[in-house]
């Protein structure tokens, strides 16, 4: 699991956990920071393809 931040410029993947793994420490994982408009138009894209398979 993470917890997923997002800002009008920036979309930010950070405080991972393994819920079946409580032990494992993921502290020094991230966090990973995304371009906002560069996120949206690769969702959009993946939606987009994935929408095209169902049609």
């Amino acid at each position: 699991m993470a917890r997923i931040t997002v800002t009008a410029d920036l979309v930010i993947w950070s405080s991972f956990e393994q819920p079946h793994s409580p032990a494992r420490d993921y502290t020094a994982f991230g966090p990973f920071p995304f371009d906002r408009h560069q996120y949206d138009d690769a969702l959009g894209a993946l939606d987009a393809a994935i929408g095209s398979d169902e049609r």
